[in-house]
């Protein structure tokens, strides 16, 4: 179990660095096409940024957080997968973004990633182990909203400055966007690097809540480097209690505020955790006004009602991962950022020139408008591509000069790329799972 554990995190980070070079083009394409930076300088420019985003994500600067890891750890059921759908997942992904780096396609990581692992699942215990069905139908809404956002926001940016700068003289300009562009691709690699690492650290993290659920069901020790902490989401009028420190006993002897002869729930009034949040389905909850029903034994127990108590199960939790370990999270930022490094020279030209032809002040255009599309998302916790948007953001300026002056052929084969991407790899995943089998 734990060798097949540290073949998953391996493939994952071999994943995440493959994501880096794939995806390269998404953060220097336009700032190459543009010779702002050389493509050696580019990729270092994108690969810095696309790692420092790991401290604005642990301190929380700028509203970047972990909320992509968690949506991704949550596609499917934990209690209903195990670490050869994930192991299969992985290899899917991964022979996917091979084929379509090859071809300098630039398809979805992301989207890869999430096909694979949802088909090696539904393999395994069928559609009902998809877990939260809302989150995937708007992943499978971004595919198309993402570019739409970033075509319009583009659109829109470039209308603005062709405004504000219609007076200056195009020379001066130019040299002023060229400088400001290296701002923008900064922007949209912050952008890239909190995405895309986190859906690596919420496979990891799925993995490892897989490997620790196994291992605690068959009371075997759990190595510490492998916990990962969670909380049950419930209705945010509940405040939940451990059931370790309540303790039911019927009362007796009369008094004013107790009814005698029924039972009532002790504990300790200090153990309440936060509103809406439970560490355990089999915690109790009690209504946060349910603290008007509490009699004081003591300076810290109470007691109240045991009807007034109820079953964090029976609120329809969701768990939700609220710590990943230092280890994941730098290991996955730094695979993406040391990927992004080796750079993606075929996907680069296709970006870069092959969409429409890019000026500096397109580039910041459409970075700009990717970056703020990436940075929205990523707040919400919506796991969207980067490739989509930037693909987005790059049409959108075009579309400022006219119709004609993007490339719609090259556009429309790179949509196609887009709508099959999950569909293939959800198929490769579920027949990479079925061979897995054939070897237990």
């Amino acid at each position: 179990m734990m060798t097949l554990l540290l073949v998953v995190v391996a493939l994952a980070l071999v994943f995440d660095y493959i994501n880096g070079f794939h995806d390269a083009a998404n953060s220097i394409a336009t700032v190459v096409s543009t010779k702002v930076l050389s493509p050696f300088q580019a990729v270092a420019w994108a690969a810095f940024f696309n790692a420092v985003v790991l401290f604005f994500a642990k301190h929380h600067w700028l509203g970047f957080e972990l909320k992509v890891a968690d949506s991704i750890a949550k596609i499917v059921k934990t209690e209903a997968i195990s670490l050869e759908v994930i192991l299969a997942g992985l290899l899917a992904a991964i022979i996917w973004n091979l084929i379509t780096w090859y071809w300098g396609i630039p398809s979805s990581s992301s989207h890869t990633l999430l096909g694979g692992f949802a088909g090696a699942a539904i393999a395994k215990a069928g559609v009902g182990v998809l877990a939260d069905l809302t989150k995937i139908y708007t992943t499978i809404a971004f595919i198309f909203l993402a570019p739409l956002i970033g075509l319009l926001l583009a659109y829109t940016i470039s209308i603005i400055i062709l405004h504000l700068f219609k007076r200056v003289h195009p020379g001066r300009a130019d040299k002023w966007f060229k400088r400001l562009q290296l701002v923008s691709s900064a922007a949209f690699s912050l952008g890239h690097g909190s995405n895309d690492a986190q859906k690596v650290m919420g496979i990891i993290a799925a993995a490892l809540l897989v490997f620790t659920a196994s291992a605690k069901k068959e009371h075997k020790e759990v190595p510490t480097w492998t916990e990962i902490k969670t909380v049950y989401k419930m209705d945010t009028n509940y405040v939940s209690i451990p059931a370790n420190v309540v303790h039911f006993d019927s009362i007796r002897g009369i008094t004013d505020s107790v009814i005698t002869g029924h039972q009532h729930a002790i504990f300790n009034s200090t153990a309440i955790y936060g509103k809406g949040k439970a560490h355990s389905k089999s915690d109790w909850a009690i209504k946060k006004d349910g603290s008007k029903q509490f009699v004081k034994i003591n300076d810290s127990l109470v007691l109240v009602p045991a009807n007034a108590l109820v079953q964090v199960s029976t609120l329809k939790p969701k768990k939700d991962i609220t710590t990943i370990p230092d280890w994941i999270q730098y290991a996955c930022f730094i695979a993406i950022g040391l990927g992004t490094l080796s750079g993606g020279w075929r996907i680069i030209k296709t970006m870069g020139s092959k969409i429409t032809k890019v000026t500096p002040f397109e580039g910041v255009a459409a970075e700009s408008a990717g970056a703020i599309t990436l940075y929205l998302t990523q707040m919400l916790g919506i796991p969207v591509s980067t490739t989509h948007t930037i693909t987005g953001s790059i049409v959108g300026v075009g579309l400022t000069r006219r119709i004609s002056a993007v490339r719609w052929g090259v556009t429309i084969k790179l949509m196609w790329a887009w709508v099959l991407t999950i569909p293939i790899s959800g198929i490769m995943g579920a027949l990479i799972y079925f061979i897995t089998t054939l070897f237990k």
